[in-house]
């Protein structure tokens, strides 16, 4: 596994005013693309404020779909016309025949409070889309493999061009039997991006490609970030959707 120390490499920008093509050459390249000071102060302030008024007492709380898009700090945040050109431009450079019907940024807060009470393996999953941006908003200090680096091993698989392709994969990558043996298995890997994140900057990825996870957060502090999804991949997939169903639907049986 690579150095945890070594931050994603940076790519000169102010705000979201990079150049797509070094973007995604460096996602290509390394695996990730760090964008540094890509948001104000403010607005991670705004962020930060809001997140403190999450109940405390939960692991995890993650506020997507309709909850987080009528947060009036994400609504401009998709709305940012840098932003929306760079993801589309990057997104056209790594997939160019990635269906266009559904073009908004899908976005979320993420809130994690201490370990895991739970004691799961680290949650390694692939994104529905073609590319992933993680901004830290607020990073614990702690221990290497105990402040919540992302953990990034790049380009493992292809778009595919089969939904069901997809599902299938995802049934058994992302089962927590298969998450704990990947787990084990982690010193053997060297192909693992390991980044420190630092608040204000952006972070991206291709999603769909790259098996990913956080690591865990220490006893008493806390972990915010806001996490972007641009281009699903299989958008129009009834399959997909069915599958997404089915998930939600275990979820509140402790299960899937």
């Amino acid at each position: 596994m690579r150095s945890t120390s070594t931050p994603a490499p940076a790519i000169p920008s102010r705000g979201f005013q990079a150049s797509p093509t070094a973007v995604a050459s460096e996602i290509d390249l390394t695996g990730s693309a760090c964008l540094p000071e890509a948001v104000p102060r403010e607005w991670l302030d705004a962020v930060r404020n809001y997140a403190d008024t999450v109940p405390t007492g939960v692991h995890e709380v993650m506020l997507q779909g309709d909850s987080a898009s009528g947060l009036p700090f994400l609504r401009d945040l998709a709305s940012n016309p840098d932003l929306c050109a760079l993801l589309h431009a990057v997104t056209a450079a790594a997939h160019p025949t990635a269906d266009t019907s559904k073009s908004g940024i899908e976005c979320a807060l993420r809130v994690i409070s201490g370990a895991d009470p739970a004691d799961r393996p680290l949650w390694f999953h692939y994104d529905a889309s073609v590319v992933t941006v993680v901004l830290p908003i607020v990073i614990p200090e702690a221990a290497p493999g105990q402040s919540g680096e992302l953990v990034i091993y790049p380009n493992r698989r292809p778009f595919r061009r089969w939904a069901v392709t997809n599902v299938l994969e995802k049934a058994v990558t992302q089962s927590d039997t298969f998450r704990r043996r990947f787990v084990r298995r982690l010193n053997l890997h060297r192909d693992a991006e390991t980044v420190q994140l630092q608040p204000g900057n952006a972070y991206l990825f291709w999603g769909y490609r790259s098996y990913h996870a956080t690591m865990p957060v220490a006893p008493g502090s806390k972990r915010v970030t806001v996490i972007l999804h641009y281009r699903d991949v299989h958008a129009l997939s009834q399959i997909v959707k069915y599958a997404k169903a089915f998930r939600h639907g275990m979820a509140g049986f402790g299960g899937m």
